[in-house]
């Protein structure tokens, strides 16, 4: 790449994960980027697609430790792969919203057309193209969190109830007259 604030193109990011390949496998001769170099691209690419790291090493078969050593040694590489798909997602959202534009401009006038279009197409499409765009970043959607805060309403009646139950028996059985002979 020339220019630092030029996106890098796929021909360009495929040839650097080549070269980051063949670079580890020259040091370490024993290594799956020698012995393997087309699992070590799939396993590359995986993580830059934003594939979990448990996930690659049941998916590639190759243990936890391997997948993590090769994280950290093509994480330049893994950055530039990123860049490029956020940079692709950026792009096909931005000519997704063009076309949308475009077509509910043309429709604006036609009301048989907006009675034949479901809008919910069009949010449905741009929430896609969103959330491709976030995951090529890395913000895409997180796992949501529930903190306890303390026991419900319902658990407290429940609980109330489970306590005038008891007295209720404990009141019985002393009121019980005791025969003592």
């Amino acid at each position: 790449m020339s220019n630092d604030d030029e996106l890098p193109t796929l021909k360009q990011v495929q040839k650097s994960v080549a070269k980051s390949i063949r670079t580890v496998g020259g040091l370490h001769n024993s290594r799956m980027e020698v012995t393997a170099p087309d699992k070590a691209r799939g396993i590359i690419e995986y993580i830059a697609m934003g594939g979990k790291l448990n996930d690659a090493a049941r998916k590639f078969d190759v243990d936890l430790k391997t997948i993590y050593r090769v994280h950290q040694d093509h994480r330049e590489v893994i950055g530039m792969f990123r860049e490029y798909n956020a940079g692709e997602a950026f792009l096909l959202k931005q000519r997704t919203q063009a076309m949308m534009h475009k077509k509910m401009d043309m429709m604006e006038n036609d009301e048989e057309q907006i009675k034949k279009t479901n809008l919910r197409d069009f949010a449905q499409a741009a929430s896609m193209m969103n959330e491709g765009y976030q995951n090529a970043i890395g913000e895409g959607a997180k796992a949501a969190v529930t903190i306890n805060v303390g026991p419900t309403f319902e658990d407290v009646q429940r609980h109330l109830e489970e306590i005038r139950a008891k007295v209720r028996l404990a009141k019985n059985v002393t009121e019980t007259p005791i025969d003592l002979c």
